[in-house]
């Protein structure tokens, strides 16, 4: 069944609203919220809007990102969840039963904000771009063709910090450019990979075919 742009952003809505108000809920009335839990949960409410909020967050997930925040603010220890950490040559890998969290592994010599710029060179013409957002620490692009997205993204070291939909899925890895990088399929069928490409961590997501997501993913060079 195809889904429009209109109706998807409206049943996610209708999805998070309902979600933030459980999550609001299991917090006490006096609790005073330190100005990083106020940032990280305008964050969220901000990106249920984004056009590529389905590629990258599931409902599981989404509860699963909402309820540690929420127990983190509250001081309260997270239990009964184990971790099963994978030791990649450039990230640090935590799996739980419906996410995985992903860091790279600390380098003091990366840049700390985007001195050079990287892009898709593979032809995607007939793409549209329908969201573009950048700051000095990240760059987001989204394409959309029909029913097929791309989601790219370049970001510091230093900053990048993320909670991935590994639910059901097998982390593998595969070479790009000389580059280890992190791959899988996630629960809704859209591939994965992430790389750090030395100075900076690149990462695609689609539901384009495999092949054609690696050989965009191999593609991806500096802007000269």
């Amino acid at each position: 069944m195809n889904m429009t742009k209109s109706n998807f952003e409206k049943t996610l809505y209708d999805a998070l609203a309902s979600e933030y108000e459980i999550a609001m809920q299991d917090v006490a009335d006096e609790h005073e919220f330190s100005p990083e839990f106020e940032k990280k949960m305008k964050e969220l409410i901000n990106r249920r809007n984004k056009p590529y909020y389905k590629i990258i967050n599931t409902a599981g997930k989404r509860i699963a990102c909402i309820a540690m925040i929420v127990l983190i603010a509250s001081s309260v220890t997270i239990m009964n969840v184990e971790a099963l950490r994978n030791a990649f040559s450039d990230f640090f890998v935590n799996t739980y039963k419906k996410f995985s969290t992903v860091r790279p592994v600390e380098d003091d010599s990366a840049p700390t904000t985007l001195e050079e710029i990287y892009e898709i060179t593979y032809n995607i013409n007939d793409f549209e771009i329908i969201d573009n957002e950048e700051d000095e620490y990240r760059r987001d692009i989204f394409y959309l063709k029909d029913d097929t997205v791309i989601y790219f993204s370049q970001e510091t070291k230093k900053k990048y910090n993320h909670d991935v939909n590994t639910e059901e899925a097998e982390i593998l890895t595969i070479d790009i450019n000389g580059h280890e990088a992190i791959y899988f399929i996630d629960n809704n069928n859209y591939y994965h990979i992430i790389w750090d490409n030395g100075d900076y961590i690149i990462s695609l997501s689609s539901n384009i075919s495999e092949n054609v997501l690696i050989e965009i993913a191999k593609s991806v060079k500096k802007v000269e």
